[in-house]
């Protein structure tokens, strides 16, 4: 049966949970710092101001240019200056730390410490996602989605989101489960695709995945709830979440 979308364009927008500040220029730095081992973290923490972080970042210490980019972006123990955060958080991204590239990104596209730029925010987004940075997968996946007035690229938002939510990213696996719903990307909704990936968020009390769930829940016959229930078992495990999803894609 062919199915179409059925559950509004306003379902949709609220299903977006994309925010540039998750690219790390509003985040506290503790929330920064969550991707990364956690010995490095605690000397985040332990450790003070500029003159803790400059003499390791001239000598070309990738993680201490990106604190001082954080720094001076954020005004954190010293004065607030988007310039030298810029050139900090270049440093580091310039060497592929994808962190910092996610940071440039975020400042191209705000006009932050330099001529607001799209074209070069994007190609930053991806440049941290291909190095496999979670948070800027699903950053990247969100403008594909047309956010921000960006051009939408349905395959491109389904290809990001879904290596994102392949690392565990909630709001990643969310909004994959919002695209099945609405068949952004697909010849039609595919409805068990999308209990599946969400169903593990509503068991975790996940209030937006059970409203969107609950939106199409009715519009399942017993053939896909089982189905359903068996796929969602196998999307469990995240190292399987795309070869199930493919696989299920071409069988359809």
């Amino acid at each position: 049966m062919k199915r179409i979308n059925t559950l509004g364009a306003g379902c949709l927008a609220r299903a977006l949970a994309f925010s540039l500040a998750a690219g790390g220029l509003a985040l506290p730095l503790s929330a920064q710092a969550a991707d990364l081992p956690a010995a490095v973290a605690q000397d985040l923490y332990e450790n003070g101001g500029v003159e803790h972080w400059l003499p390791k970042a001239e000598k070309g210490d990738i993680f201490a240019q990106y604190v001082l980019g954080h720094m001076y972006c954020n005004g954190k123990k010293v004065e607030k200056n988007y310039e030298l955060g810029m050139r900090w958080y270049r440093k580091a991204a310039d060497a592929g730390f994808a962190p910092s590239q996610l940071a440039v990104g975020t400042m191209y596209f705000q006009g932050q410490g330099v001529e607001r730029d799209r074209d070069e925010a994007l190609d930053w987004f991806t440049r941290a996602a291909e190095e496999g940075y979670a948070r800027a997968q699903s950053n990247l996946a969100a403008l594909y989605l047309g956010e921000k007035g960006v051009e939408p690229d349905y395959e491109k938002a389904l290809h990001w989101y879904g290596k994102a939510a392949a690392q565990g990213h909630t709001v990643a696996r969310y909004n994959l489960g919002m695209m099945y719903a609405h068949g952004l990307g697909l010849d039609e909704p595919d409805y068990v695709a999308a209990y599946g990936l969400l169903s593990p968020l509503v068991e975790n009390g996940h209030r937006a995945a059970d409203e969107l769930m609950q939106s199409f829940l009715g519009e399942m016959d017993e053939e896909e709830l089982v189905a359903a229930r068996e796929l969602s078992e196998e999307l469990q495990a995240q190292d399987r979440m795309l070869v199930a999803l493919d696989q299920r894609a071409a069988n359809r």
